[in-house]
């Protein structure tokens, strides 16, 4: 982020003056002041960090802490130095820097995009107006976007080193991004299709299942048929087996030549 506020104190211009109320005025100078409060402990805190250990690592968190505070209170102050004045850019900007450093990315772009876009202002604060404007949507993921506004700021500012060194870290996670979207629709179309290849396979596993238990239903209900007409078989073949034994027994009969001689139950 280009670490570059404009700050307001004794010298101001005729057409500033008759721009903003004295009230504005002198919210935007605590603004300005908290801000500078805040960029200096955080300046302090990163070279804690930096030399490492437990001692610097715990007084660097408080450092941090305390700008954040001082942050806020500057985002506060700049909204009131234009609570009248809605379009005072270099308050916009001062207030876009405040929003960025406590993260509020999207409105801290939004605060960058007004300023960049006013043709009016000079196109040094433009180029870094569109420059962080890149860095606000960078931060958001927003590759494509960012791209996009650190090229307006190169069309402003075409020797910017920084601009030129962001486009293309810009346009690295760009493809690193398109790449992963990529490998993830590749996986999510072969996970459907395994998806769809289980549900087909379950189905036909349903179906073969459906087609087994029919069988045996069938089967179950056609056994009592082919019981009872075995059984009626069985009591014809005993019927006809009896008729036969009795057709027999009366032939024999009949070549005795009568009945047959009875014995006496004395």
């Amino acid at each position: 982020m280009k670490r570059i506020a404009f700050f307001c104190f004794a010298i101001l211009s005729i057409v500033f003056l008759n721009a903003q109320t004295l009230d504005e005025l002198a919210a935007v100078r605590k603004g300005n002041t908290a801000y500078q409060q805040a960029e200096k402990l955080r300046s302090e805190a990163m070279q804690l960090i930096e030399k490492g250990g437990e001692m610097n690592t715990r007084t660097a968190n408080e450092k941090f802490k305390e700008a954040a505070k001082l942050y806020q209170d500057a985002e506060i102050s700049y909204r009131k130095g234009m609570a009248t004045t809605k379009n005072f850019s270099k308050a916009n900007y001062n207030l876009a820097n405040s929003l960025y450093r406590q993260e509020k990315y999207e409105d801290a772009g939004n605060s960058f995009k007004y300023v960049a876009e006013q043709k009016e202002n000079d196109k040094s604060l433009r180029a870094k107006a569109y420059h962080n404007y890149g860095n606000s949507l960078l931060k958001q993921e927003k590759y494509k976007e960012s791209i996009d506004n650190y090229k307006n700021a190169l069309k402003l500012n075409p020797n910017d080193k920084e601009t030129k060194y962001n486009l293309e870290y810009a346009r690295k996670k760009l493809q690193q991004q398109q790449q992963q979207q990529q490998n993830q629709d590749n996986k999510d179309n072969k996970d459907n299709q395994d998806k769809k290849d289980q549900q087909q396979q379950q189905q036909q596993q349903n179906q073969e299942n459906k087609d087994k238990q029919d069988k045996k239903d069938q089967q179950q209900q056609q056994q009592p048929k082919q019981q009872q007409q075995q059984d009626k078989r069985q009591l014809d073949a005993l019927q006809q087996n009896e008729r036969q034994t009795q057709k027999k027994v009366a032939e024999e009969e009949m070549k005795k030549g009568g009945k047959a001689k009875q014995e006496k139950d004395w």
